[in-house]
């Protein structure tokens, strides 16, 4: 894959439809054809977290990231390739799925006004593989595709190199050093509500050790985090289902979602591809929101969970930059 490839797209789609069982109505409609689009490509991690990739024995990469390369500027070109040594089995993945496709490109176009942000994403329905340890072959039987993006306000240390990777730990859902049911049980200072160790980021942890790979319960206190959250030291989080819901949060101590009330979300398949449409509000009003501003870059990552799957079992992007009529891979352009 190259870097980027701009190109105008044909289909157009009015973003005023978000107002349909939204709490944010997004007003204007954008006319998408001359809107240009960024291509990337979404590929299958496996079980490649944060700690893996800052580990040399397992990332032969990690020196160049330490030193502050963007995992972008390296692996852009790699992506496809990087999908099929993990979707099989040959890296960093102990659970391959047989059919599951190891990467498919995303299209993106962005705009911006006043008052929101608009994306238009654009991917390849999936072959609808079979999941063989999960029952009928469907980790979330509710949701063929869901469609997430993560953004970062430049307060999380590593997420400018790395995007959504300095979330994503061993010690999660079905990673190599997951903690089991009773320790999980056991532990203080975090919710364990879900039974399963979500996404965090490292500055919510009194340690962030690469080596044993088991900060889960090294939670800061409570004053920490909300200090945190305050001073913008999360990843904001936006997620559409394909059941039809819209939701945001974010991710600190624990991935924190809720019904979306400054953010929209439609989706629908056009002929052999899905395409989604969100909006958000440049200022959001709810904890854990990134204030966007034109003339600045922020950067996104985006995941998709296609033919029912669930977890860690997504395609995801590199580290992207956004720009609002600023430098970035995907380019936001100003309405008028």
């Amino acid at each position: 894959m190259g870097k980027f490839a701009f190109h105008a797209a044909a289909a157009a789609f009015a973003v005023s439809t978000l107002a349909a069982g939204a709490a944010h109505a997004a007003p204007k409609a954008v006319g998408w054809d001359s809107v240009p689009a960024s291509e990337t490509i979404l590929f299958y991690p496996g079980q490649t977290s944060m700690e893996w990739i800052l580990t040399g024995s397992d990332h032969g990469g990690g020196r160049a990231f330490k030193k502050g390369d963007r995992c972008f500027e390296c692996h852009s070109q790699e992506a496809q390739d990087m999908g099929t040594k993990m979707v099989t089995g040959a890296k960093a993945e102990k659970t391959p799925i047989a059919g599951k496709r190891p990467a498919f490109p995303l299209k993106v176009k962005a705009a911006y006004d006043a008052e929101n942000v608009y994306l238009r994403l654009e991917f390849p329905a999936g072959s609808h593989a079979d999941v063989p340890f999960a029952k009928g072959g469907k980790l979330d039987p509710d949701n063929e595709v869901k469609v997430a993006m993560m953004i970062d306000g430049g307060k999380v240390d590593m997420a400018a190199r790395s995007g959504c990777w300095t979330s994503c730990h061993s010690d999660a859902r079905d990673m190599p050093t997951a903690p089991a049911a009773a320790q999980l049980g056991a532990a203080k200072g975090i919710d364990t509500k879900a039974g399963y160790v979500t996404k965090y980021v490292p500055e919510s942890r009194t340690q962030f050790d690469t080596s044993k790979r088991d900060n889960w319960d090294k939670v800061k206190p409570q004053a920490d985090l909300d200090a945190l959250l305050k001073g913008g030291g999360f990843l904001e989080l936006l997620r559409w289902k394909s059941s039809g819901a819209a939701e945001q949060g974010y991710v600190l101590a624990e991935r924190v979602l809720k019904p979306a009330t400054d953010f929209a979300a439609v989706g629908k398949k056009e002929g052999a591809n899905w395409v989604v449409i969100m909006s958000r509000k440049l200022k959001g009003g709810q904890p854990g929101s990134v204030t966007l501003e034109p003339g600045k870059s922020y950067t996104v990552g985006f995941a998709v969970h296609d033919d029912f799957a669930n977890g860690r079992f997504h395609h995801v992007s590199l580290d992207l930059k956004l720009g609002l009529d600023a430098e970035g891979e995907i380019k936001a352009v100003k309405l008028p």
